[in-house]
């Protein structure tokens, strides 16, 4: 197949599901691109980290303003004219929205939107409600939404009406079959770490309450930076932040920890929580469904509270550490690369195998075509 992977969001755990769908699809034979969108905080090194056959579409997608959001749509619209993919999967909420009204239904088309915009919490009523009506719109104009999540795909279902979805849960390729992980040695007082960009989504001033309150019985750490002052809380509260560390050293420090505090608001399926499974780090998370969805019911918390007794308890009980573990080592194959690759690919083959009566279709009455025939359910 010819397939084109599309991303606006150039600095989060997107690109990194992007990139390791790329290269998985182009290891399988499939003739693969990527478009994706210059933005402030695109990596230097992104055009590096892709294997020297997919071909690579940077976007002038520098800014979320209208006419941006046009310039960018117009430029899909003519690469997918010259490229003619097969199938065009679009991440996240700005691609869906730009990808779905500039290409129309002339080819598959895959939106996933890696957490839906309506359930920021930190947004009013009045701009959920219009990323709300946005999604429902993307979601009834593309062929298919691919969720990230089993929760991720409910939202779509529930709230939006979305008449097709399928399950593709997010994978690394850290938790593949052949995957070595490097264990450096932990140091003998314990760490509890956060990770990530620092924002509403990962609530900095509940997570300054918990780290804060275990400086007495570890270190703490926050891996990652803020694009402004939002890191405030974390330092007020005596958290060291890293700032802004390139992957494989934020990942470094990640292995170092015994606990790693994931405390969002929302989520599709954060690749954090991925990343620490890999490292035989404890995860203790929020009360949202993705959370249950990876680590199970014990080990995910509904107040800063219970995190903080459940990390106390746990720096206190190597016993309980182990337990987790265990766990931990037995739920983490399902999130593997592999997988994800696989699950991608039977997606995209059986849109392609109804596209052909829909081109027809569009020929010969210049009308929008049917909607694909799902032949089966992805999970």
């Amino acid at each position: 197949m010819r397939i084109l992977e599309v991303t606006e969001a150039s600095g989060s755990g997107t690109l990194e599901v992007v990139l390791t769908l790329a290269g998985g699809l182009h290891a399988q034979g499939h003739e693969v691109a990527v478009a994706w969108g210059m933005r402030p905080e695109t990596p230097a090194d992104l055009a590096l980290r892709l294997p020297p056959g997919v071909a690579q579409f940077p976007l002038a997608w520098e800014r979320r303003t209208a006419g941006a959001q046009l310039r960018a749509g117009a430029s899909l619209r003519r690469l997918v004219k010259r490229w003619s993919p097969d199938v065009v999967h679009l991440h996240s909420s700005f691609a869906g929205a730009v990808g779905t009204f500039a290409l129309g239904r002339r080819q598959p088309t895959v939106y996933t939107p890696h957490a839906y915009a309506f359930t920021r919490a930190g947004d009013g009523a009045a701009r959920r409600l219009a990323y709300r009506a946005v999604e429902a719109a993307v979601a009834r104009r593309c062929h298919l939404v691919g969720a990230v999540s089993h929760a991720e795909a409910e939202l779509g279902r529930r709230k939006l009406a979305a008449p097709r979805v399928a399950v593709v849960p997010n994978g690394i390729a850290d938790l593949d079959r052949d995957a070595t992980v490097s264990s450096p040695p932990r140091p003998a007082r314990p760490l509890v770490v956060s990770m990530g960009r620092i924002g509403p989504q990962r609530r900095p001033q509940a997570s300054a309450q918990i780290l804060g309150a275990l400086r007495g019985r570890a270190d703490v750490r926050w891996i990652g930076g803020a694009p402004g002052a939002e890191d405030a809380p974390l330092r007020a509260a005596g958290v060291p932040v890293t700032g802004w560390l390139d992957r494989d050293a934020g990942l470094e420090q990640l292995a170092e920890a015994t606990v790693c505090l994931h405390w969002s608001a929302w989520d599709g399926l954060a690749l954090t929580v991925l990343e620490a499974l890999a490292r035989d780090v404890v995860v203790v998370a929020s009360d949202i469904p993705a959370n249950h969805e990876i680590v199970g019911d014990a080990q995910v918390c509904a107040t800063p509270g219970e995190a903080i007794t459940l990390i106390e308890r746990l720096l206190d009980d190597p016993q309980l550490v182990e337990r987790c573990l265990d766990e931990q080592r037995r739920r983490r194959p399902r999130w593997s690369a592999e997988r994800m690759v696989a699950d991608w690919i039977d997606v995209y083959e059986g849109l392609v195998q109804s596209a052909p009566v829909a081109v027809r279709a569009l020929k010969r009455t210049d009308s929008p075509p049917p909607t694909p025939t799902i032949s089966r359910t992805w999970n």
